[in-house]
């Protein structure tokens, strides 16, 4: 029990003892005088009034238990106005619409148990037509005296507090749906935060590990051909910054889209950079022959930058794995409904190269292209070597 609620019980019980009080001044005294005379002096009169109050004061103690324990202060009431409405001294006074308040609050009260609530209310009602068979006196009026107004009383807060209670539950499962968008809205950016981390992390892959691979490469040809051959040296030194640099500008690209003040971002690249990626790749020694048919240039970019990647992942392992004398054949195939790249190398194959190989990269270009709902056929080829074939749609998946 909080001590609000216990305060707005004592003030209930003090408006109806007020109340009460203030009636029963106007209903016994003059010019309604002759109640007394009529009544007065009997031994039976004076019981009668006392049972009255007895009645009234515990009926008026259940009910400060009303915001505590609404069934008990219903109890209480009910109780009270049993007694009451069998008396044939006292007529019906305001404190008797204590009933109708405790079963207003049984029926308001979303914590009780409907099927007790329904059987509080019934009970109740049956004890409000308990006046049918004990008639009030004649001289209470014709309004105060009907026998069908506590049964109305009754019933009107037994509806007011179950439409109380209804509304209440309705505000209740609102604000908790309210509550579950928020939190669904909430662990939507959460997901969309960590898919644009993990579209993030798998370009800076693609584009890190190519340039590393070409790095390595020419700098492995440049400590080979220092003493030897420094032309050859000193071109590789010069393909070694120029691919640094590169790989540093697409970096720098790709952890801008994360900035929010807007920075103006090159474009990410597409097929029509395919051209410079080959050369690039020649310039370490890796043979490449690239051929291309179909137009690229209305390639939507989210296509244009996958089949980029794909053939760049695929370069990158024929670098680092191919072996010796590996040869590279790239099939660019723009048709009207779909981008087909076919990037196959005569190297060793996936057959004993390291898990890296069929790791992060092929890992990549299956998540590409089921992003854009395409096709992907990886493995090694039956004369040897390894094969890498997708199929882009050019619109949207449905």
């Amino acid at each position: 029990m909080t001590a609000r609620g216990f305060a707005i019980d004592a003030a209930v019980v003090v408006a109806l003892v007020a109340a009460t009080s203030l009636y029963g001044l106007f209903a016994f005294t003059a010019p309604n005088a002759k109640i007394v005379a009529v009544v007065g002096g009997s031994a039976t009169w004076q019981a009668d009034v006392n049972v009255w109050w007895i009645a009234t004061a515990l009926g008026m103690a259940a009910m400060l238990l009303r915001s505590w324990q609404p069934l008990v202060a219903l109890a209480g009431a009910g109780a009270m106005g049993v007694v009451h409405t069998t008396s044939q001294v006292v007529p019906a006074m305001p404190v008797d619409l204590a009933a109708a308040v405790a079963l207003y609050t049984v029926a308001a009260r979303p914590s009780t148990a409907r099927v007790m609530s329904y059987a509080a209310g019934a009970a109740t009602v049956a004890l409000a037509f308990l006046p049918l068979a004990h008639p009030p006196a004649p001289w209470l009026g014709t309004w105060a005296g009907s026998p069908w107004l506590p049964p109305v009383t009754v019933a009107l807060a037994w509806l007011i507090g179950d439409r109380s209670r209804t509304r209440q539950a309705y505000l209740e499962q609102v604000t908790q749906r309210a509550h579950d968008l928020e939190r669904q809205r909430h662990q939507q950016a959460e997901l969309a935060a960590a898919g644009e981390r993990a579209r993030i992390a798998r370009e800076l892959h693609d584009a890190v590990a190519h340039g590393l691979s070409i790095v390595v490469i020419q700098a492995q040809a440049a400590a080979s051909s220092m003493d030897r051959r420094p032309a050859a040296a000193r071109a590789a030194l010069d393909a070694i910054v120029a691919t640094g640099r590169d790989s540093l500008g697409e970096m720098r690209r790709l952890l801008g889209l994360t900035r929010p003040d807007g920075a103006e971002l090159a474009p990410l690249p597409g097929l029509a950079d395919l051209p410079a990626l080959v050369d690039r790749v020649r310039a370490t020694g890796l043979p490449v022959q690239l051929r291309v048919s179909g137009p690229l240039a209305d390639l939507p970019t989210g296509v244009g930058l996958s089949a980029y990647r794909i053939a760049q992942e695929a370069l990158t392992n024929a670098l680092k794995h191919g072996g010796p004398g590996t040869t590279v054949n790239i099939a660019v195939d723009r048709g009207s409904e779909a981008v087909e790249i076919t990037v196959a190398d005569t190297g060793r194959g996936a057959v004993g190269t390291p898990d890296e190989a069929c790791g992060s990269g092929l890992r990549g270009m299956r998540e590409r292209v089921a992003m854009l709902g395409g096709t992907l056929a990886t493995g090694d080829r039956p004369g040897g070597g390894f094969e890498v074939r997708a199929r882009l749609p050019v619109a949207d998946p449905p």
